[in-house]
């Protein structure tokens, strides 16, 4: 009776342990997902992270370094996760807080364009690095950069401000 006991229990923790596991993958980038799967994880999970939204022939990953700073990277249909000339267009969300950590980045500087979104999303792409576009979300402590794969025109940036959304906003 008692070895019935310690088997049910080993399943219990078992199926904990895998369930740990996968969540572990999911938050670590290693697997990919259709945007259907990617909007219910950010939902079941609660993470608040923003992107433009999905594309046609895309799968995404997905990393949560303790919640605080989230990156989902975009992945064409084919190419594998490792593949090293993967397109890369990714979507970082981190709070305001963490911006002096992470880029040592002042807040006077020569080498930027400034521009405001309608929806008063400030966007800001900075000549050292005209490939990533850091976002500053209104109403929000949330700083969003976008790290294109190509160097891209200040109208097709602001257009991403406009389309800019969290992604539990989303509909499936």
């Amino acid at each position: 009776m008692s070895s019935v006991i310690v088997l049910i229990g080993f399943g219990v923790i078992n199926q904990s342990a895998q369930r740990a596991r996968a969540d572990m993958l999911m938050r670590s980038g290693v697997i990919s997902m259709t945007s259907d799967q990617l909007i219910k994880y950010v939902r079941d999970e609660k993470i608040a992270a923003y992107w433009p939204g999905p594309q046609q022939g895309y799968k995404y990953t997905i990393i949560c370094k303790d919640r605080q700073e989230i990156i989902v990277t975009y992945i064409p249909q084919g190419v594998s996760l490792n593949h090293p000339d993967r397109f890369n267009l990714t979507v970082e969300t981190y709070s305001r807080s963490l911006r002096s950590e992470k880029q040592g980045i002042s807040n006077i500087s020569s080498d930027r364009d400034d521009f405001v979104a309608s929806d008063g999303t400030i966007g800001t792409v900075y000549s050292p690095k005209p490939q990533m576009v850091t976002f500053a979300m209104p109403g929000t402590d949330k700083i969003v950069e976008v790290q294109y794969p190509d160097v891209r025109r200040i109208y097709d940036v602001y257009a991403d401000a406009e389309q800019l959304k969290l992604i539990s906003e989303t509909k499936p």
